[in-house]
């Protein structure tokens, strides 16, 4: 009995001290130009993320290319209206992965793993939407009081149930902690999603494509080779911050039906504004060496991209380097087509020799040299492929 009282008082002053500590999470959305009070907590999460921004721009991983950086812009502030296009500062961030991301500073980062997936820019635009209603809604600063509190509460919980001589309590009562927590994460995610939806439509794109991009990007995780991101995909977890994916697609797919009004794609200045980094952002996507997304991925951008040249090319490279059953054939089989396109890559001709001389066609290996010689006669294997040229040419005479 006396243990009991000891533990309910002990409780108790222990929790007026941790309630006067928790901070409010309802805050109101941030105004155009408006900059926290220097003294509150929110202007200290500004100050790392202004230092962080600097560490950013000086980064070899931001892509500093004039044209597409403007693009970006132009979409975003497209999206986000006149009033608050001042606030945002995007950048490209070379990494091959689907990630965008918004501090609550007003710094906008947009992956070209994103890029290289979007299949237009009212995609793109959806995803710069859901990145700036989580900045408009100061949802950073929400999640940071909703930690400090929650830790708070685990603390108080932990040293009630240790003097109360249940340690294992104070494990759960943290699990269930983290669980609440999380839960607001995936809240702010619906959250982000309806307002970005509205920003993006009221800017003129077209409804349908908020889901499209998500649809994609679970059947192209379905494909992967790993097995860890097919369970992924479909895996709830309270420790996620995002909605479930089909919870997210059929949401987008509702709102886009209620909203019954055209919008544009603008595919064709989203497709002028990217193409020129298709090359390099394939080859960063195959470092990850994740052959079957990789591939479903050329396959889709096939099915809608003028640029056949390139993807025959950068498909039979992910042939050649997987090495599976059959996949040698493949791999020749898309460089010779890659070879009917203008916009094919030299090294295409060189990858074309290489698998008819092994193969022990000679001919149409030295024809296939000597056009990669002549298409790319600067290129650093030059005399190595040229001893190649002369050694068929010797075998022939």
């Amino acid at each position: 009995m006396r243990h009991t009282l000891f533990f309910r008082f002990a409780v108790t002053g222990f929790a007026t001290l941790i309630l006067v500590a928790c901070e409010t999470t309802n805050v109101a959305p941030i105004a155009a130009s408006e900059r926290p009070e220097e003294t509150t907590d929110e202007a200290g999460l500004w100050l790392q993320m202004d230092e962080t921004e600097k560490l950013l721009k000086s980064s070899a991983l931001v892509e500093n290319d004039e044209a597409l950086n403007d693009y970006v812009q132009a979409v975003a502030c497209r999206v986000v209206g006149p009033d608050y296009c001042p606030d945002l500062r995007v950048y490209v961030v070379k990494q091959p992965f689907f990630n965008a991301n918004m501090a609550p500073n007003g710094q906008m980062q947009i992956w070209t793993g994103l890029l290289l997936r979007a299949e237009n820019e009212a995609q793109l635009a959806f995803v710069i939407g859901h990145e700036f209603a989580h900045y408009r809604q100061r949802h950073s600063l929400q999640q940071w009081r909703e930690i400090k509190n929650l830790a708070n509460a685990s603390l108080l919980f932990s040293m009630g149930t240790a003097v109360a001589g249940v340690p294992e309590a104070a494990v759960l009562g943290d699990f269930s902690i983290a669980a609440r927590l999380y839960g607001f994460g995936r809240d702010k995610e619906r959250e982000a999603d309806e307002l970005g939806f509205e920003f993006a439509t009221q800017a003129g794109y077209a409804g349908e494509e908020a889901a499209a991009i998500w649809k994609y990007l679970v059947s192209e995780v379905e494909n992967s080779d790993l097995e860890r991101n097919r369970r992924a995909i479909a895996r709830a977890s309270i420790f996620s911050t995002h909605p479930v994916t089909s919870e997210r697609i059929e949401n987008l797919e509702a709102l886009a039906a209620e909203a019954a009004q055209s919008g544009e794609t603008a595919a064709a200045a989203y497709i002028e504004a990217t193409g020129p980094f298709l090359a390099s952002w394939l080859d960063a996507d195959l470092v990850q060496s994740d052959f079957g997304k990789h591939i479903f991925l050329i396959n889709h951008l096939l099915e809608r991209d003028a640029r056949q040249g390139v993807l025959y090319f950068r498909r039979g490279e992910a042939y050649r380097l997987r090495r599976e059953e059959g996949d040698e054939t493949r791999a020749l089989e898309d460089y010779i087509k890659a070879s009917t396109f203008e916009d094919v890559p030299p090294a295409a001709w060189r990858e074309i020799g290489e698998l008819q001389r092994r193969s022990g066609n000679q001919a149409q290996a030295l024809e296939a040299y000597r056009t990669y010689l002549e298409k790319a006669p600067q290129a650093s294997d030059k005399l190595l492929i040229e001893s190649y040229v002369e050694a068929l040419l010797q075998e022939q005479s």
